[in-house]
């Protein structure tokens, strides 16, 4: 086959051009792979601090609902040993919430920050007491 004088160059002019937006969109797809799992990660641990400070949570015969600051403390001292490098605790409330024995966590963690800028993500986690399952029934 013979090539013409003017299609010289053309694969290595396309290679030229698609190779930075290749590269673009590989490191946007890595970017989103370890932010979402940073969320996720940062989920696990507020659910589970969650979960644990409603633990502490009583509820007495006649349904009303108390609530110490011990549920809190364990709370955070549970997410602040789980927690991931890159997440902080923002808030944290145990007691009555949606009208139910509940604890309700606040945090934030930080996006990888590869292509794009690097964000804070607010994630929020509520655990709700389950019957049978405060210390004093354990």
């Amino acid at each position: 086959m013979k090539q013409l004088r003017s299609e010289r160059g053309q694969s290595i002019l396309l290679f030229a051009i698609l190779l930075p937006l290749m590269s673009l969109f590989l490191l946007g797809i890595l970017d989103y792979m370890v932010t979402n799992a940073r969320v996720m990660e940062t989920v696990a641990t507020a659910d589970l601090a969650a979960h644990a400070g409603a633990q502490e949570i009583t509820v007495l015969p006649d349904g009303t609902i108390t609530a110490t600051q011990a549920g809190d403390g364990i709370a955070m001292r549970y997410f602040e040993a789980q927690r991931p490098s890159y997440a902080q605790l923002v808030f944290v409330s145990c007691g009555r919430h949606q009208w139910r024995p509940a604890c309700l966590l606040e945090a934030q963690t930080r996006s990888a920050g590869i292509l794009l800028p690097a964000r804070w993500i607010t994630v929020r986690a509520i655990g709700y007491l389950a019957h049978g399952v405060t210390r004093g029934d354990q």
